[in-house]
């Protein structure tokens, strides 16, 4: 005899992608006007538009900001799942960033040209850069400012990133990088991170949650 819980847990697990479909569409109408001045500024030569409509939609809270922000970004940056949770006040800096499925993204988080890969978890107020010399560097023996670089950064499948870090090179597959940490060196697979400058000091067992 099936249980009447049963029945009713089945019915919210069909209605619950029926569901989120509903809120991307929903989200999608609200942010297309964004989307478009996006498109027709980019075609003017206009690339701050981009910037301006993120940081916007990044203020508006809850679940349905986060649902106008990945429909927003769905058709902005170069890559990106729906399956993405994106905090309040957290938005992308750069139209080059690729973000994988199953992606959650905490409040407060400033991110470049950075790859996102599946299963990934970034805390709050994480600072993600187009690497180390995207405000270029100084020179002391030649006394002058070098070249702005923008770099891609990668962060590797089921990695977490703590609360206040700073990312400035590539992340590997399942690690944990500390709170507060500053990465500055690539972090190998199945390691855990921390310090300022970030450095291995545990290695993970596999599949070790």
């Amino acid at each position: 005899m099936v249980k009447r819980k049963d029945v009713e847990r089945r019915r919210n697990t069909q209605l619950k992608p029926l569901m989120k479909k509903l809120a991307l569409y929903l989200s999608t109408i609200i942010s297309g006007p964004f989307i478009i001045l996006v498109y027709l500024g980019g075609k003017a030569g206009f690339d701050d538009v981009f910037n301006t409509w993120g940081t916007a939609l990044s203020l508006i809270p809850g679940k349905i900001g986060s649902y106008i922000r990945v429909s927003y970004y769905l058709f902005t940056l170069e890559e990106m799942s729906s399956e993405v949770y994106i905090g309040f006040g957290s938005y992308f800096a750069h139209q080059t960033a690729r973000v994988g499925k199953n992606v959650t993204i905490g409040g407060h988080c400033i991110l470049g040209t950075v790859t996102i890969e599946n299963d990934v978890l970034i805390g709050s107020r994480v600072s993600i850069p187009s690497g180390k010399y995207q405000h270029g560097g100084f020179d002391f023996c030649a006394n002058e400012m070098e070249e702005i670089k923008y770099e891609r950064i990668s962060i590797g499948e089921r990695s977490w990133i703590g609360e206040g870090a700073i990312v400035m090179a590539n992340i590997g597959k399942d690690v944990i990088v500390g709170s507060g940490s500053v990465v500055t060196r690539s972090i190998p697979d199945n390691m855990i991170a921390v310090g300022n400058p970030a450095r291995p000091v545990i290695r993970r067992k596999e599949g070790e949650i």
